[in-house]
């Protein structure tokens, strides 16, 4: 009888295990996306876009085939011939291209050629899986490349990530060919600890082992390791000018985060902590103060 029991508690344990593993790995990288359009309504209801701007905006659509074979879908904004100069912004987790239109319309208004698309798996992009800037950021090289063969003559290319999106540019200075700096908006350091972060935060507690074993799954299907996703490390010898921002108020992604990529990298590097503003929300509470930001730190660099 004894063994028995003990026999029908392993099997829920396994039960259990498996199924917690399931639901973790889809949250992880199987998460649902959001639908486009339904951001840019609500980008342009907290006035984050001019909608009448941004239609007069002359656009290009822009396909690229990745190295795994996935279509990913682009916008290209033309800017001033004399301006020359270009800027890719890249967009966080769940969302797409259309949270980039806030960053966008302060470079279009500069006369700045301007790059947003869209993620693999989010938006109108393929993919199966999300993996946090280690397969994006090859994405991005690909992107940079068709930049530099679209517009040649550009004087300074530049990247702008939210998000994930700022953890992807962040890695992606590990394989920069053409790039002259980095805004990197709120991303995360280390992606293993910021899982850590969130399970104690969203679940109360924190249970290592689930991490570990969804790992397992995550490199078996997604084809990556989570503890290689570490962007303070593919920046701390960077020579790449690069501004950090943070909300002070994130939760999301700590801002001590941020806080400790500015202190790793050596040189070239510049932070700008938003105050009361939470995960990437620093735009939305003083887009004047952001703007002047960037444009300080590109101007300190590229006068």
């Amino acid at each position: 009888m004894k063994n028995l029991i003990i026999l029908i508690l392993v099997v829920v344990i396994v039960i259990f295990l498996y199924k917690a593993v399931t639901f973790y790995f889809n949250k992880l990288v199987k998460m649902k996306v959001k639908n486009s359009l339904e951001l840019y309504e609500s980008q342009a209801s907290k006035g984050l876009i001019d909608k009448k701007y941004y239609d007069t905006l002359e656009k290009e659509e822009v396909v690229i085939t990745t190295k795994d074979n996935l279509k990913l879908n682009g916008l290209f904004i033309k800017g001033d011939e004399k301006v020359n100069k270009t800027i890719i912004i890249v967009h966080g987790i769940t969302v797409s291209h259309s949270t980039s239109i806030k960053y966008a319309e302060i470079f279009t208004k500069k006369g700045w050629n301007v790059l947003i698309y869209d993620h693999r798996r989010h938006g109108d992009s393929d993919g199966d899986y999300t993996s946090y800037g280690y397969y994006e950021k090859f994405d991005l090289d690909l992107w940079v490349n068709w930049i530099k063969e679209r517009v040649p003559e550009s004087q300074l290319i530049g990247l702008h990530g939210e998000s994930m999106g700022a953890a992807t540019v962040l890695q992606y200075a590990s394989i920069n060919k053409y790039v002259d700096f980095i805004i990197a908006d709120c991303g995360y350091s280390d992606l293993y600890q910021l899982l850590k972060i969130r399970m104690k935060e969203d679940y109360h507690f924190l249970l290592t082992p689930l991490i570990h074993l969804t790992s397992i799954r995550v490199l078996r299907k997604a084809k990556f390791k989570i503890k290689k996703v570490k962007p303070i490390e593919d920046i701390r010898n960077s020579d790449i000018p690069t501004l950090f921002i943070h909300g002070t108020e994130d939760k999301y992604v700590p801002t001590f985060m941020g806080q400790d990529m500015y202190k790793a990298k050596k040189n070239n590097k510049k932070l700008y902590l938003a105050e009361k503003a939470a995960h990437a929300c620093s735009i939305d509470v003083d887009k004047v103060r952001y703007e002047k930001e960037v444009f300080d730190f590109i101007d300190e660099y590229f006068q």
